[in-house]
């Protein structure tokens, strides 16, 4: 866990520093050649610099939620303002296997799609089964998420959310521990890495 966070710790220090304003201080001391005279000038030039590569699809995963599901997901842009999602995943504990689906509307107030802020309801199916006993049941959730999206390079991809998901068993009465635990609300944060074109 102390590397997770010193790993998206050194990523901020990274990343943040080339999102600032440029500034450029100049002075200039030029001789008139005719009357001799110094002639002092000084100037200040600020200037901010923002992406504007237009990106239509990115892949993606998220390595905190290996912790839960081996995942990949893909979002394509609809509008400005408007990205929809799609992944699969598999379940990662020992003794459950099984495959899930899952689903998200990113919405970007910016209007610069897929980077920046953005707001993304989602859910999700899973089907998972317990190696030791061959039950099987239906897992969904349904959540919700605040996040960033930027781009460090020019296809490379990271993002940082933060939200919360409900997750509800298709049926509670399994009697399985391992099963009850995945039942009920959990935070989900998310920091993903990918490849956007």
């Amino acid at each position: 866990m102390k590397t997770l966070l010193l790993t998206l710790i050194m990523s901020f220090l990274a990343v943040f520093p080339g999102l600032g304003q440029d500034r450029t201080d100049e002075k200039k001391w030029t001789i008139d050649p005719e009357t001799g005279d110094t002639i002092y000038t000084e100037s200040v030039a600020i200037s901010q610099t923002e992406d504007i590569t237009p990106r239509n699809s990115m892949i993606i995963i998220n390595p905190l939620k290996f912790l839960l599901f081996y995942n990949i997901s893909y979002y394509h842009k609809l509008s400005d303002q408007v990205a929809i999602g799609g992944g699969v995943q598999m379940p990662t504990p020992r003794g459950i296997n099984g495959f899930g689906a899952n689903a998200e509307v990113r919405l970007y107030p910016s209007g610069k799609n897929l980077r920046g802020f953005y707001f993304a309801p989602n859910i999700s199916y899973n089907s998972l089964t317990d190696t030791e006993t061959d039950e099987t049941l239906s897992l969904f959730s349904m959540g919700g998420l605040v996040g960033w999206q930027w781009f460090p390079g020019d296809q490379f991809a990271i993002g940082l959310g933060i939200g919360a998901d409900y997750y509800f068993l298709s049926d509670d009465n399994t009697g399985n521990d391992d099963f009850e635990d995945y039942s009920g609300m959990a935070p989900a944060l998310r920091f993903d890495i990918g490849y956007a074109w």
